[in-house]
């Protein structure tokens, strides 16, 4: 009985029939509207299809078009008569729904389409100007935003379904079942690299200028430390998410997605090499010198001896677990990026969305298409440094600097590029906090010193070896960065997110919740400030570097963090886990159909 009491209060309690029927019109014509633009400006989209991205424009309806700016067309004019008031809901409904009514019944195509076209922005207008003025002209409420909500939730677990049916060979490829969800997010996942530049862009002003470092309003600035949640609760969805990670990665590798065994990491091949020519080594001395030499070891050693060591220790072959690594790297990046937000936030909560969104984050996705496997590792000891540097700043404990010292050690031995990001990332996000007097400046001046160390390691590193890696290596990278590269932002940036790794940097729904938090976020707070350092530093990386460049520096930053702060905050608002449902199951769903195109089919 209670059931049924939550159930209409979330549906319609409290509510006139007018808002009901208003808000269910809304939802109806924005989930149409977005196939009715796409088709009509013919939207270039990007398909992964068997490890290839294939580019066509947009063109895809509901029914069919006409159909289609029907619903639209008298689905705003019920909004316009059922959400307005007075007189107005009559003189704009019925000025709208003549105009369509002439249109439709002439054959008027250009009329129709003028029609259907401005639908979503008359309605937009109205509720900015109504939101404007004193006096209100709309009747509102928030059960618009629970209708999108359960018609997402609906939409997203039928994907989810479809997406998951290769995997357990139920479908019969000759009968096509359309994936909504996916063909939603084609043409808006175009609206990736404006999200990313405007992240970036805007991280520095949000920093450092008063005016925006402060949002007045009393429902921004609520802090979001009150996520306390049972040990036990938080170990069973750590586990649960840590298994999703190794699902995920395990997936391009099921036999009936890869009949024929193919290798899925793009660099697994070059790993598989490395660690035979360390394994054909004469003695000690061979294996040391080979290790610091091979131009895929030399750079990333304590990945090299992490992989010989897990191919040692396991009876598969040498490729059989090079491949399959993603499936003991995945959960770890789970946990790193887990404690990592569990002491920027001290929520546990967003600590555990963190988690969950990495499962299913472009970090977790292009580790296991590209096989970046020493990147991924590094990323994994990179993040539980930073959880220690956090740590000593609160509390100047020598345990916290020891194991971050050797972590940050390692990190130059791990992965060097890696290191380079987070080590400017330290510097620069140290210095900040010694500015502002956050923290005891001893303790920032003992960390900077170890910054520093790592930094002479690598130079002492580059000099014995004789070989130019870290620091010096990317300075050899300024050669193919420069002005010339600003012109060529928008192409550089959309060829990163839309074709590098199939395409995957292109999460339109990881990075508009990173939008939603710049907004809502107060920049005084230690997760603030540490998530604007993060985007600060990639403003010239992306202004002035190419494509190679772009995707280095986007995959080290932790776009899972201010995501998972932003669906915190989301959740705090009326039915706030409805509105999380559907973006958890869209983005899974996206998540299973891209590892599950990642077997390769040479095109036709």
């Amino acid at each position: 009985m209670n059931s049924n009491l939550n159930i209409i209060k979330v549906l319609a309690h409290g509510n006139t029939p007018s808002i009901i029927l208003s808000s269910t019109a809304f939802a109806l014509i924005l989930f149409f509207y977005i196939f009715a633009v796409g088709s009509y400006f013919h939207v270039s989209v990007s398909h992964l299809v068997n490890r290839v991205n294939y580019h066509e424009p947009f063109s895809a309806y509901i029914v069919n078009e006409f159909v289609d700016h029907l619903i639209i067309a008298y689905g705003t004019v019920a909004w316009l008569g059922f959400s307005l008031r007075k007189k107005a809901r009559i003189v704009s409904a019925a000025i709208y729904g003549i105009i369509t009514s002439i249109a439709a019944l002439v054959g008027s195509q250009a009329i129709f389409d003028a029609v259907t076209l401005s639908s979503i922005p008359i309605v937009a207008s109205f509720l900015i100007f109504n939101r404007l003025i004193s006096r209100k002209i709309l009747q509102t409420s928030y059960l618009s935003l629970t209708y999108l909500a359960i018609f997402g939730t609906a939409v997203g677990c039928a994907g989810l379904i479809i997406s998951s049916e290769p995997l357990f060979s139920v479908t019969d490829k000759s009968i096509q079942i359309r994936d909504y969800t996916y063909e939603l997010l084609l043409p808006i996942s175009n609206l990736s690299p404006i999200l990313v530049l405007f992240l970036v862009i805007c991280s520095p002003f949000k920093l450092f200028i008063k005016k925006f470092s402060t949002i007045q309003n009393k429902n921004f600035t609520e802090p979001i430390n009150n996520g306390s949640i049972r040990t036990q609760t938080k170990i069973l969805y750590l586990l649960i998410f840590m298994v999703l990670s190794v699902i995920i990665a395990l997936i391009p590798h099921l036999a009936t997605i890869n009949q024929d065994n193919q290798q899925v990491g793009s660099d697994s091949v070059a790993y598989t090499v490395m660690i035979n020519t360390l394994t054909n080594s004469h003695g000690p001395q061979d294996f040391i010198q080979k290790a610091f030499s091979i131009s895929t070891s030399r750079d990333r050693v304590l990945s090299s001896l992490f992989l010989y060591a897990i191919v040692k220790i396991t009876p598969a072959s040498v490729s059989y677990t090079v491949d399959h690594l993603p499936i003991i790297l995945g959960p770890g990046l789970v946990l790193a990026v887990f404690f990592l937000t569990r002491e920027l936030t001290a929520n546990d909560t967003t600590s555990l969305l963190a988690s969950f969104l990495t499962t299913v984050s472009f970090h977790t996705l292009i580790g296991i298409y590209s096989g970046i496997y020493a990147n991924w590792f590094a990323l994994i000891i990179g993040f539980f440094s930073l959880v220690f540097l956090i740590r000593f700043l609160k509390a100047a404990n020598k345990l916290n600097l020891i194991v971050y010292s050797i972590l940050l050690i390692f990190l130059v031995f791990t992965h060097v590029y890696t290191w380079t990001i987070l080590a400017l990332f330290s510097g620069i996000f140290l210095v900040i906090m010694y500015k502002m007097n956050s923290y005891r400046k001893k303790s920032i001046v003992t960390l900077l010193i170890v910054v520093l160390s790592s930094v002479a390691i690598d130079f002492a590193r580059s000099t014995l070896t004789g070989f130019s890696e870290g620091i010096e290596g990317d300075i050899g990278l300024v050669h193919v960065a420069g002005t010339e590269q600003v012109t060529s932002l928008w192409s550089n940036l959309t060829d990163t997110t839309q074709n590098y790794a199939g395409g995957l940097f292109g999460n339109f729904i990881i990075f508009a919740l990173g939008i939603y938090w710049l907004f809502r976020s107060n920049s005084r707070k230690l997760s603030s400030i540490f998530i604007l350092i993060f985007l600060a530093i990639a403003i010239l990386p992306l202004l002035f570097g190419n494509g190679i460049i772009q995707s280095r520096m986007l995959y080290d930053i932790p776009f899972q963090i201010p995501a998972a702060i932003g669906l915190t905050y989301l959740k705090r608002h009326p039915n706030g886990l409805l509105l999380i449902l559907p973006i958890c199951i869209w983005l899974l769903d996206i998540s299973v159909r891209a590892v599950s195109s990642f077997y390769f089919v040479a095109p036709t």
